[in-house]
Formats: C-alpha cells, sequence, structure tokens
C-alpha cells in the first residue's frame, strides 16, 4: 500500500509528466515557438505560475526524462554478486532496464519525434544525463571482477547500453522478447559480434 509521501510523489511526478505531454504536443503540431509556457499551461490545464512549480523553461518541458537515474543503476550494480563479473552483472542490470524501459517506450514515441525534429532541444541536455550515467556507474564498474583497465570499463557501460536499447526496439518492433533479445544480444557482444 502507498505512503501519503509515496502518493504525493506518484501524483506529483504524473502532473509533470501530463506537462510534458501537452508540450511536446503543442511543438509537434504547431512548431516550437508556439509552445509557450501560457500555451503548455492551458493545454495541461494549469496556471503558468504551477508550470515553473515543474520546469524551470519551456526547454526543459520538451525534453524527455531519463528512463533510469545513475543512482538506481549503481544500486542494482550493488545488488549483484560481488565476485560476479562485470560483464555478468551489467547483462542483469541492462536486463532489468530493458523490461522497465520496453513499457514505457511507446510513450517515449512523441518526444524522440521531437528530438529527431529539433535536436538542438536534447543534446545539452543529452550530453549532461550521458556524462553523469558515465561518471556515476564508472566507479562501480571499474571495480567489479573482471574488469582490467579504464578504457574496459567505458566500453563496457557503452556496450551494455548498446544492448539493451537494441533489445527494447527490436522487441517492440515485434523481434521477439527483450530477455531473449538481451541474452543475444550480450552473447553476440561475448563473441567479439
Amino acid at each position: 500500500m502507498e505512503s501519503a509521501q509515496q502518493r504525493r510523489d506518484r501524483r506529483r511526478a504524473e502532473k509533470r509528466q501530463a506537462i510534458r505531454v501537452a508540450a511536446v504536443k503543442i511543438a509537434l503540431d504547431e512548431g516550437v515557438e508556439a509552445a509557450t509556457v501560457e500555451a503548455i499551461s492551458v493545454a495541461a490545464d494549469i496556471s503558468p505560475r504551477t508550470f515553473f512549480n515543474y520546469f524551470a523553461s519551456k526547454e526543459e518541458a520538451l525534453v524527455m526524462e531519463p528512463i533510469w537515474h545513475p543512482e538506481e543503476l549503481v544500486d542494482l550494480l550493488a545488488r549483484r554478486p560481488a565476485d560476479e563479473p562485470a560483464f555478468q552483472s551489467l547483462k542483469a542490470v541492462m536486463r532489468a532496464f530493458a523490461v522497465r524501459s520496453q513499457r514505457i517506450w511507446a510513450d517515449m514515441e512523441p518526444f524522440m519525434e521531437l528530438r529527431r525534429r529539433h535536436p538542438e532541444l536534447a543534446a545539452k541536455a543529452r550530453a549532461a544525463d550521458e556524462t553523469k550515467i558515465m561518471d556515476t556507474v564508472f566507479e562501480a564498474v571499474r571495480g567489479r571482477p573482471g574488469v582490467t583497465s579504464r578504457i574496459h570499463a567505458r566500453l563496457l557501460i557503452i556496450a551494455s547500453f548498446g544492448a539493451a536499447i537494441s533489445s527494447i526496439q527490436e522487441a517492440t518492433a515485434g523481434g521477439g522478447s527483450v530477455e531473449e533479445l538481451i541474452d543475444e544480444a550480450f552473447t553476440l557482444l561475448e563473441n567479439g559480434l
């Protein structure tokens, strides 16, 4: 059963997502310049003041929220057996990432379309997110058994995310279960592609 705080957090996250969806719809239908704070507020049935309780700017509302936060990934890695090789640990973590992400992948399509049309909106946020993920996850992976160098740790992280995203995309396109595709992707990586 949800606590009062969990319920408030869930409702806040739902409201934040509803505002984002309204902003992206306006930007896709009418253009980014039409997605003003006022227009977004009207579409989301909130006041501009309420908008600023959730976002600092319209640009922030137009960028997709990360599916996972680096701290969650580090926590999942920390839960893996201490003597488990990094590759196996990352495979298990990416399986959890892919299963969770696949459920919301379709909801992300409008955000991805906006990103395709206006890459400048997401470039700065994406770069900051990728750096934060790499910096946070790097040390957790670097300390795992089987990691031979700093570059090895970085390549393991990048390849693992690539395998997970590819598996999600393939599963969404009807190519099989995401779990089976993760297994296949990691087998390909392990065998040198």
